[in-house]
């Protein structure tokens, strides 16, 4: 079963705590997003939060009370929040262009292609985050594992990416209403598509042996 499909059936069958983490994303979201200067990484190191958050109540079936976890890694969730900056601006663009007085038609692609880059590029970045919470990895190289793997696994980061996008897209035509249900189903795909890439084994740090 693919992630996408899985984290579809997550949104149907948890549904409540699914608009839970969604109204609480989309919430956070519209709080900070006019604050001066720091809006856009405030918003990366929220997405990263709380897609941490998903992850473990996924794995437990229970949100986690132990937040240890932030304590542990806040200089691996800063340093990926400003590697994630670019994404944020690809997500302004994306909903700028749809908003320009051009036809509205002749908008759509461009912010659908600006879409696919962030949604692949944040797939890529928190699976890095999550090697480096769990294995202790490098997050240099970390992000160098999750990257050859997405190129590995290109299929299903691009669906995932592809309907992703195009849910982001539709929600900024809703004027961000869609958002409750968009991040989680985003929340629940990377979380999906991680178990996926790292079953089978694109995910595993290489040793190197030592040279006797």
């Amino acid at each position: 079963m693919n992630s996408l499909k899985q984290a579809l059936i997550q949104l149907k069958t948890d549904w409540k705590n699914s608009l839970f983490l969604g109204c609480t994303a989309t919430l956070f979201v519209l709080a900070v997003r006019f604050t001066p200067y720091i809006s856009a990484l405030l918003i990366s190191f929220g997405l990263l939060f709380l897609q941490e958050v998903t992850n473990r109540y996924l794995a437990l079936k229970a949100w986690p009370r132990d937040l240890g976890f932030l304590k542990d890694n806040a200089l691996s969730f800063l340093i990926c929040s400003l590697i994630l900056l670019p994404t944020s601006t690809l997500l302004g663009s994306a909903i700028g262009v749809l908003e320009s007085p051009q036809d509205f038609l002749h908008t759509i692609p461009m912010s659908w292609g600006l879409l696919i880059l962030a949604v692949y590029f944040y797939l890529v970045l928190t699976h890095a985050l999550r090697m480096t919470i769990e294995n202790g990895t490098a997050l240099a190289k970390a992000v160098d594992i999750a990257a050859l793997a997405s190129l590995k696994n290109f299929r299903e980061y691009f669906l995932i990416a592809f309907y992703m996008a195009l849910a982001v897209l539709i929600s900024g035509i809703l004027w961000g209403a869609g958002f409750i249900v968009t991040l989680p189903v985003i929340f629940f795909a990377a979380h999906y598509s991680f178990l996926a890439t790292k079953a089978r084994g694109l995910l595993q740090e290489k040793r190197t042996e030592p040279v006797s």
